[in-house]
């Protein structure tokens, strides 16, 4: 998995692709990648590196998720939480509606989450995390 930039406002994974906009981590996990411990564990150290563990509102879409493991949502929902403000999920699926139901009913993220089929609705209820004083990502210039 490659590593992000700190401070930089997008970063490309291999299950992901986030950017920060208007003080909001805009998260879209790519159709069909399976998620395990290891790769949670991965994915949220490197997400804290990027966002230099600056806790943002994140809104999360789901372009259609395979499968993620028991231990790996239990991780996410737990130390996955650290450095984010906020989650909404905005779900296309109801397959996904039904997965991200379940995992939010057992695991009881400690973060204020709600569920969205408006990507609009979801970033208004975002709106209210955000933190006034946090830093601006920096604008990426391409070369």
């Amino acid at each position: 998995m490659e590593d992000p930039t700190p401070g930089s406002n997008r970063w490309e994974a291999s299950f992901a692709v986030s950017e920060i906009k208007d003080g909001i981590n805009f998260v879209t996990y790519k159709k069909g990648i399976s998620i395990y411990l290891e790769d949670a564990k991965e994915m949220i150290a490197k997400r804290k590196l990027w966002t230099q563990n600056i806790p943002y509102p994140m809104l999360v879409q789901d372009e259609g998720i395979g499968f993620i493991a028991k231990d790996a949502r239990d991780y996410m929902s737990k130390e996955g939480t650290e450095g984010v403000a906020a989650g909404a999920f905005v779900l296309k699926s109801v397959y996904s509606t039904f997965l991200i139901n379940f995992y939010l009913s057992v695991t009881r993220p400690k973060i204020p989450h709600r569920m969205f089929t408006d990507p609009a609705k979801a970033l208004e209820w975002l709106q209210q995390f955000k933190k006034k004083n946090a830093p601006l990502q920096k604008v990426a210039t391409e070369k």
